[in-house]
């Protein structure tokens, strides 16, 4: 009897049916870019987190301590002239609407080829479909430039004590902590 679970030659994810490399299926492509960022933002000493399902528009749950950011993740594997487009909009019914506040808070682009990072705001961006990086810089200069590598942005600002005023990751810790007297 043969093994049911084995896989055909050639069948293999990340090759062909003639057993070539392949760079695998949209799909692949993209969990291979959050499988990357979730490693990234664990290793810069985030907690990551993925809701179950796929019925949000974010991707992932970032926990810098203080607060909780939606993040989507969006990934591109080709350079057009001398750009790279990354599509800043869901869509359903072939209708494509923009990314807004109240679906995410961060887009973070991952440029395969280059391995570069950008981590966008959506303020920074909505109402725009397409959001376009230059590496490798430009006449005009880039926009989202600015937002290369930019993880800072997410994480807690440091605040020193003003007038014994608590810093609020020090708020943070007292509201975790039960009441005295339990």
């Amino acid at each position: 009897m043969e093994n049911s679970t084995a896989v055909p030659d050639g069948q293999r994810a990340g090759r062909d049916r003639k057993g070539k490399s392949s760079r695998g299926t949209l799909k692949q492509r993209g969990e291979l870019a959050e499988m990357a960022f979730t490693y990234k933002a664990a290793g810069l000493g985030f907690g990551v987190a993925k809701p179950y399902g796929d019925s949000e528009s974010y991707d992932f749950i970032l926990d810098s301590g203080v607060r909780l950011w939606r993040v989507k993740v969006k990934s591109t594997y080709g350079k057009r002239a001398h750009s790279y487009c990354v599509h800043s909009c869901s869509g359903v019914a072939g209708e494509k609407k923009a990314y807004t506040a109240k679906q995410i808070d961060i887009l973070v682009a991952f440029l395969v080829l280059e391995n570069a990072w950008y981590v966008v705001p959506v303020r920074a961006f909505a109402p725009r479909k397409h959001l376009y990086f230059y590496p490798s810089g430009s006449k005009t200069g880039g926009i989202f430039e600015q937002y290369r590598e930019a993880w800072d942005l997410m994480r807690p600002k440091t605040r020193r004590r003003t007038k014994g005023r608590p810093v609020a990751a020090e708020l943070t810790a007292k509201l975790s902590q039960p009441p005295s007297g339990f």
